[in-house]
């Protein structure tokens, strides 16, 4: 069990939708990450792998964090993963109700994409301390990582006439570098026969620049009346750090 909280660059809104800066809508709140469920273990001589899962305040499953490493030498190994983080933009209809005055939002329920951020990476690992009742490993992942695609639709009508508007975004997968250092630490409590109880901390912290591109279409009073533009916005400060800890079963 654990915290695990962002910190994003708001930037000065512009003329274009920019869907970063409705990231973490609440920043006081953190996310809490209720279980993550961890399994490690070797394979041939020089090989590990670790999976982890993560269940947030939705109790979904559905964050992960797999690798696997091969070690060189005894504490020193080289590995690669991909990584699967949950977080939400939340209300950016205020940016249409703000941006068209002269115009009524047919819908101004409050919008909400789930925000899975896929990364891909390469991980240097290493071992300083690799005892039975004591163990310290040092990660950096370095990889690339990109917002899944999403959609969204807002319906405009103009005051006192009949004039209609139509705008359908819809965001693309765009690659972008970071770099998230990770630690962790593990002490054995007490054996109770072959199996070696006890306890463990790990953190990490994520560093990236991350924009969200996006192709908007606009169509004005008919379907057919319509102009399409791929829209970059610029790229926003990104980090998030995360502690927890739990107990561990070794056999």
């Amino acid at each position: 069990m654990g915290v695990s909280a962002i910190d994003i660059e708001k930037l000065t809104p512009s003329a274009e939708l920019d869907f970063v800066n409705y990231f973490d809508t609440y920043p006081e709140n953190p996310d809490y990450v209720l279980v993550k469920l961890g399994y490690k273990f070797d394979y041939g001589r020089k090989m590990a792998a670790d999976i982890k899962l993560v269940m947030m305040d939705d109790f979904l499953p559905d964050n992960f964090d797999v690798s696997t490493h091969y070690y060189i030498v005894p504490r020193f190994g080289i590995g690669v993963g991909s990584m699967l983080h949950k977080d939400y933009i939340s209300f950016f209809e205020q940016f249409q109700i703000e941006s068209y005055p002269d115009y009524i939002l047919l819908d101004q329920n409050g919008k909400q994409f789930t925000a899975y951020d896929l990364s891909f990476y390469v991980s240097p690992a290493f071992n300083p301390f690799k005892k039975d009742a004591f163990q310290l490993l040092f990660k950096c992942d370095i990889g690339l990582s990109s917002f899944m695609k999403e959609e969204a639709v807002f319906y405009h009508k103009k005051n006192l006439s009949n004039e209609r508007m139509h705008f359908h975004y819809r965001t693309l997968k765009t690659f972008q570098p970071y770099v998230q250092p990770k630690a962790e630490l593990k002490v054995k409590a007490f054996d109770v026969n072959k199996v070696s109880v006890g306890f463990i901390v790990n953190s990490s912290y994520y560093f990236s620049k991350r924009s969200i591109d996006y192709k908007r279409t606009i169509r004005t009073w008919t379907a057919e009346n319509s102009v399409v533009a791929l829209i970059k916005p610029p790229k926003h400060r990104y980090s998030r750090f995360e502690v927890n800890g739990g107990m561990f079963l070794r056999w």
